[in-house]
């Protein structure tokens, strides 16, 4: 591999990085907004509903968990367990519902401008790309 293509691929990964931070937090509060859960639970979630091609550790999910607290989004409440530990179950605020709301309004509500934009910018790309179609 080139330094060029080993240049671009640490790009390509930081870039999808970031695309998955931000992704995750709207995954999180759309989860706490259906029930409250652990933050182990949550990792499941998220790495079942993706047949594992996202995987987190629990250095992802739990300090993820702590700032959305500190932003006022969502709230823990400790609950004893039969097995171990007491467990904090989180769920969202109402701020955290507010910034869920906007975020599906804004982005993926059909009428919205960046759906709308998204939409168009998709259809142009699958035509330069239609071997994407066919996976």
């Amino acid at each position: 591999m080139s330094n060029s293509e080993t240049s671009a691929e640490k790009v390509i990964q930081g870039m999808l990085g970031e695309w998955k931070r931000s992704m995750l937090t709207f995954w999180v509060l759309s989860l706490l907004q259906i029930r409250p859960m652990y933050g182990l639970e949550i990792k499941k979630e998220i790495e079942s509903s993706t047949q594992g091609k996202m995987t987190l550790g629990v250095s992802t999910i739990y300090p993820l968990l702590r700032r959305l607290e500190k932003r006022g989004l969502v709230e823990s409440d400790w609950e004893r367990t039969t097995q171990g530990p007491p467990r904090a179950y989180y769920q969202t605020t109402p701020a955290g519902r507010e910034v869920l709301r906007r975020y599906l309004e804004e982005v993926f509500l059909p009428g919205s401008p960046i759906a709308a934009a998204l939409g168009e910018l998709m259809g142009r790309l699958f035509q330069q790309f239609p071997e994407l179609m066919q996976r």
